[in-house]
């Protein structure tokens, strides 16, 4: 498959997919995700050389979450529901091809990584950042439906529910402490550690790192996380459809379609300036 927005690299036992849309912050657009998967399929199941995978980002941010440009008038799930290139492309899809690879997935994240960059980050099997990442799904501020089912398993339900209540962002120190991440690093040594890591989970047997992590997967599979991400799908449609109703959505969506998508999220952006610290400074500083 020849790729345009993503940039596949294999480097001895350690396979390299990088997000290549920095102009869009790495928005995760569907032929994005198509390319993203393909890539995942022939590290995971295709190469026997490979041992571990890494997804990382070109440009400022991880990504800021699945891309609403493309189509304003079609929600997410609908989005990557398209029939893409003869194949069928589903949210479902996007999940199982991180949960059931037999490799072992390392997301290296720097800035943003928010939104569905979030989700997806969580999909792999580890999480090693920079001290400038921020994290959290801003997007249901918007009205996008946002359901990272395993968060409940990942931060515990406590803080996956001020985090899916608020739209608030959080940082690399409380991610950590959320054991949202499993390391953090500056931003200079982000390469290194997460390198660092691969190569050690490349020395280990194949068949030892695979079984581990399938081990992993059906402790949570027993407790319900595959019915519960199945049954997200059917809440971000029932979601998606009922969140035009909303008067602060009926308000962004005018906006929108009067001066543009960037003007609605500012305009948005603006309706929690007192209570986000992060935005205060950021409007500071400009």
């Amino acid at each position: 498959m020849s790729y345009e927005t993503i940039i596949y690299e294999k480097r001895g036992p350690v396979a390299y997919v990088t997000l290549n849309r920095p102009d869009k912050l790495n928005a995760l657009s569907d032929d994005l995700q198509l390319e993203v998967r393909d890539a995942l399929e022939d590290a995971g199941w295709a190469d026997d050389n490979i041992r571990v995978i890494v997804l990382k980002a070109s440009g400022r941010a991880f990504s800021a979450g699945f891309d609403i440009t493309s189509s304003n008038k079609v929600n997410a799930a609908q989005r990557r529901a398209r029939y893409l290139k003869g194949k069928t492309f589903s949210a479902s899809a996007w999940w199982d091809v991180f949960w059931n690879n037999p490799k072992p997935i390392i997301a290296q994240i720097h800035g943003f990584c928010i939104a569905g960059g979030l989700a997806t980050a969580t999909f792999c099997d580890m999480r090693i950042c920079s001290e400038d990442a921020k994290f959290g799904a801003p997007e249901i501020r918007t009205g996008g439906p946002y359901i990272p089912a395993v968060w409940p398993w990942v931060i515990g339900m406590t803080k996956a529910r001020e985090l899916l209540y608020t739209g608030n962002l959080i940082d690399a120190a409380e991610a950590k402490r959320l054991d949202l991440v499993n390391e953090v690093v500056p931003a200079d040594e982000l390469d290194e550690a997460v390198e660092r890591q691969a190569q050690t989970i490349a020395k280990l047997p194949a068949t030892t790192v695979e079984y581990n992590k399938k081990l992993i997967n059906m402790s949570y599979e027993l407790m319900g996380v595959r019915q519960v991400i199945e049954r997200s799908m059917e809440l971000e449609a029932i979601a998606g459809a009922s969140a035009d109703t909303a008067p602060e959505i009926e308000e962004f969506n005018k906006i929108r379609d009067k001066d543009g998508l960037k003007a609605a999220l500012s305009w948005n952006a603006e309706r929690f300036a007192d209570e986000d610290a992060w935005f205060k400074k950021a409007r500071e500083r400009s």
